[in-house]
């Protein structure tokens, strides 16, 4: 696997320390928030109030009051009782997994726990009991509902899954689990970080496929730092859960993330940045659509940024006509490379339409 290395942030473009330059289609800056003014201004004005960072805990006598304001903010998009940001989503992921037989167990009937991986979940719900699966979603789905309906009544369900398959994309249909016939104790914990901001109504991601029963149930964590360009993670859920999360000495002992970032994420949630960047993005994956036609060449989702393929020489023959997308093994060096294209919002359409042209050659 080649390596290619710049000194400057991509956008629509990239240009390599060789002194070349490619159409960008990689990463995960689904929204195009790395360009983006409005969050470079948030950033640059509240750096003058909060500093470069908070060396603080959160548990402090003294907090920022930032943090909780930035919270309710995201909890009112969400539209979830509470929610949490703390450094990274890979530490939002692994904070939840050594909290979450605390929070199954103040249920006082509850007397054993099983865990449930799904295939390909992301290592930020790799947990203490963590085993792979193989096979497809959908199958492991409908096993899973079909082993808690046959389980004791005093035995915990935690249900760890990935909203959205990554590095190859796949759509999953969260629906399954409503049938869970005592959802009380059934715990579904679901990562969105690639999902957030870009799937789902107005970008909340999965959660409208869940009923009110099994989301009481539901723990979410994600990423901030791919479609909504804060780096930082988040947790949401119950206030319960949260609560919990809060008073874990994992919580009180890590660093928060930087406050003006804090700052950002309330102030383009409150003025519906993301949305209208959404708006964009989904114009502009509907463009590469009708420009791409019916040739079968990718895994994809409809109204999704991301298109895969297992062919590593569509990387190399992307390359070679000035475009670059990604092709390495993901999460482990063992894993399978793909091919992954990614789309976002600031691509114009003079960009799709090369990407189409060249992607319907290598068909060809």
């Amino acid at each position: 696997m080649n390596i290619y290395h710049t000194s400057k942030l991509p956008g629509r473009t990239v240009e390599t320390t060789d002194g070349r330059e490619f159409l960008w289609f990689s990463g995960t800056d689904y929204l195009g928030m790395g360009h983006n003014e409005d969050l470079r201004r948030y950033t640059r004005l509240s750096t003058e109030t909060f500093g470069n960072h908070y060396g603080s805990s959160r548990n402090n006598s003294l907090r920022l009051d930032i943090y909780e304001k930035a919270e309710a903010q995201l909890a009112d998009f969400l539209q979830t009782p509470a929610a949490t940001i703390v450094s990274s989503g890979m530490w939002a992921g692994q904070l939840l997994m050594k909290e979450v037989e605390t929070i199954v167990q103040q249920n006082p009937d509850i007397t054993s726990i099983i865990y449930h991986n799904a295939p390909g979940v992301h290592p930020a719900l790799w947990g203490h009991a963590f085993h792979r699966t193989k096979g497809e979603w959908s199958d492991w789905a409908m096993q899973t509902v079909r082993k808690i309906n046959a389980a004791e009544m005093d035995t915990a369900h935690i249900i760890c899954t990935d909203a959205v398959g990554s590095p190859m994309v796949r759509a999953f249909d969260f629906t399954l689990f409503n049938t869970i016939q005592n959802p009380a104790n059934a715990w579904l914990i679901i990562d969105e970080s690639h999902s957030l901001g870009v799937l789902g109504p107005d970008g909340k991601g999965v959660s409208a496929q869940l009923s009110e029963n099994t989301l009481v149930q539901t723990v979410f964590v994600s990423s901030l730092n791919k479609a909504l360009g804060i780096p930082a993670g988040a947790i949401w859920g119950a206030k319960s859960v949260i609560d919990t999360i809060r008073n874990s000495p994992w919580y009180a002992g890590a660093s928060p993330p930087a406050p003006a970032y804090a700052y950002a994420l309330k102030k383009l949630l409150e003025e519906n940045t993301y949305a209208k960047q959404l708006s964009l993005l989904l114009d502009n994956v509907a463009w590469f659509g009708q420009q791409l036609g019916d040739i079968m060449l990718f895994e994809s989702i409809a109204d999704y940024p991301v298109f895969c393929s297992y062919n590593a020489a569509l990387f190399d023959h992307l390359l070679q006509n000035g475009i670059m997308a990604s092709c390495f093994p993901y999460p482990s060096p063992a894993d399978a490379p793909v091919t992954r294209i990614a789309i976002s919002s600031l691509h114009q359409k003079e960009d799709l339409d090369r990407l189409a042209e060249v992607c319907k050659r290598f068909n060809a």
